[in-house]
């Protein structure tokens, strides 16, 4: 038996509820919960899961919906398509795509541009609806009748959800979309895409207190954005993530189609391909800047910036600074006050 403290009710706006009710959200030290069922991975990196929510976020008409076509294919195919993988069961692997923006006609070239690639038998797995011409209100309970109603869905996607609500800036209405993105996603056990702009200026956040409270519910963010050299190369990067961080990779629209690059480089007009790190590559030269360190005392930032910096010529200032971020987000190197020297600790991948 558990005891727990009696909890009273402050406002009378509050509804009382039976505590067994309350109890059954309890999660006990001797629970065994099974780790989520993947849906999708970039690369070795898992990005999205059964009963979570994601975003896909850029600036308008930079190419989200390309985007969204490449993984509406890797996850119709199965198995590995190029860098991204999914391995949806048999009888979970249908995909409803719900479009609020573009008209048939628009909606009809996404689906032949999945159908180049995908075969007819396997295209008969998603379920692609046009509401663009509805209410706001229709659009919203047409979502959720969809959800509860057609069995074997492991994923969906609302391309357009600030279309599902009046006002992004809203945050009781923001966070009663979000809530009820994670109630659906969670009672039906499948992963919900959600496509939303980002800002007009010059930062990478979406749009409005939903943009917000999405970032901050989903299991990952993913952005958008085009080669300042070349437009039609697109750049794919997790702004965030629950899970281990993936390497960024790069498409380029050919013919109007997406096509994925064959490696994680992106190339430049007129230069080199920008080099993308590997994480062992990266781990070396952690070890190189800590060389020579009194291990008991570890590293001040500055001087781990300069280490950095004299061990690697090709990085930048701005390069050097997310070197370091990336290593603190993998656990590489850590600091046992804020403030503090950072301290290596083991590679782990």
């Amino acid at each position: 038996m558990i005891n727990l403290p009696k909890i009273e009710l402050k406002s009378d706006s509050i509804e009382k509820v039976n505590l067994d009710k309350i109890l059954s959200y309890l999660v006990l030290p001797s629970d065994e919960i099974p780790k989520p069922d993947p849906v999708l991975y970039f690369g070795e990196q898992m990005v999205m899961t059964r009963q979570n929510i994601s975003c896909v976020t850029g600036k308008a008409k930079v190419g989200k919906t390309f985007l969204m076509t490449l993984i509406n294919q890797a996850i119709l195919q199965k198995g590995e398509h190029n860098i991204l993988r999914s391995y949806l069961p048999k009888g979970k692997d249908k995909i409803i795509y719900i479009d609020t923006e573009q008209s048939k006609y628009h909606i009809s070239l996404i689906l032949q541009r999945i159908k180049k690639v995908v075969s007819d038998e396997k295209l008969q797995n998603i379920l692609m609806f046009n509401f663009d011409a509805l209410s706001t209100n229709e659009r919203r309970a047409y979502v959720e009748q969809l959800i509860y109603e057609i069995d074997g869905v492991g994923v969906v996607i609302i391309d357009g959800i600030a279309d599902l609500i009046y006002d992004t800036n809203d945050i009781r209405e923001s966070a009663d979309m979000a809530d009820s993105l994670r109630k659906w996603a969670t009672k039906r056990d499948l992963h919900i895409i959600n496509v939303l702009h980002q800002n007009p200026s010059d930062n990478q956040k979406m749009r409005g207190h939903l943009g917000t409270i999405l970032t901050n519910k989903s299991e990952t963010v993913i952005q958008i954005s085009s080669s300042k050299e070349d437009e039609s190369i697109k750049l794919v990067e997790s702004l965030a993530t629950r899970n281990k961080k993936p390497e960024n990779w790069s498409f380029e629209i050919i013919d109007g189609q997406p096509i994925m690059n064959e490696t994680y480089t992106v190339p430049t007009a007129g230069r080199k391909a920008k080099k993308v790190w590997k994480n062992y590559e990266r781990y070396s030269i952690l070890i190189q800047a800590f060389t020579g360190v009194n291990k008991a005392q570890g590293i001040g930032y500055a001087v781990l910036l300069e280490k950095v910096r004299d061990n690697v010529s090709e990085m930048g200032e701005n390069a050097v600074k997310g070197f370091v971020t990336y290593a603190k987000e993998m656990k590489w190197i850590c600091q046992d006050v804020p403030k503090g020297a950072y301290f290596l600790h083991d590679f782990v991948e």
